[in-house]
Parts: C-alpha cells; structure tokens; sequence
C-alpha cells in the first residue's frame, strides 16, 4: 500500500490498529536511523582520513590549500568552548557584568520550575510559552 492510501485510511483505523501502525512506523524509522548513523559514521570517517592527509601534505609543502580541478581547500582554525567549571563561569560574567557571554536561550526546564514555583502558567516577562497537545505512544 503506498503512503497516500496509508495515509487516506488513517481515519478509519480503530485505535488499536492505530497504535499497532505507530508503534511498527517508529520501530521502522529507528531501524533506518541506525542504519543512517552506521553509513555517516563511516563517511565521516574517510572524510576525516581525507582531512588529516591534505594537512599533513600541506604542512610538508608549506602550503595553506590546494587547488584541484576537483576543488579548492583552505586551512582554517576552528575553535570550541565549553565550560569546565560552572560556578567559576558564573562569578566571572557576574563579576565583569557582562551578559554577553552568553548566547539568547533560555533553560526550558528553569522556567518550568519557575512557573511551577509562582503556581502560575505564565512564563517570566518578556519569554513565550507554547503549548502543544500531542500523544504519545509506548510499546507494550
């Protein structure tokens, strides 16, 4: 049966069959995600040989990049920052007053306690709140 028909015959479905058809597409989409995960994961990885080859190579040659007809490359320097020591964080930015060095996210699970906390469904000034009904479904 292709996907439209499935589709189109949803709303006929009992519940039971319902819950049957997910539980069986979710199992069927986790199968191929794993299957995806292995195929990248080895991509990834001779991308990476790949890389670690042309740098070697163009250290060797004292070069930055190579042009080919194929493409062009370029050294670059990618930089990551975690953060080691939350409290030492924290005292810092408060100490420099300096905000910024955060980015514009908020802790969903902060403001859920806060509204919890103020018995209230309203989130602190200046956030939104969206609420979306959905169903979950567990195996048995």
């Amino acid at each position: 049966m292709s996907t439209e028909a499935l589709l189109a015959e949803i709303p006929n479905l009992p519940v039971e069959k319902l819950v049957k058809l997910f539980v069986k597409t979710r199992e069927a989409k986790a199968t191929l995600t794993r299957e995806y995960d292995v195929k990248e994961a080895e991509l990834k990885g001779i991308m990476e040989a790949c890389e670690n080859m042309m740098l070697k190579k163009a250290d060797e040659t004292g070069v930055e990049g190579f042009k080919t007809p194929y493409g062009t490359t370029f050294t670059a320097v990618e930089t990551k920052i975690t953060i080691a020591d939350h409290k030492a964080f924290q005292d810092f930015v408060l100490t420099q007053n300096d905000l910024e060095f955060f980015q514009a996210r908020v802790a969903q699970k902060r403001v859920e306690e806060y509204m919890k906390q103020h018995e209230s469904d309203t989130p602190p000034p200046g956030l939104n709140l969206y609420r979306n009904r959905v169903m979950r479904v567990r195996k048995a």
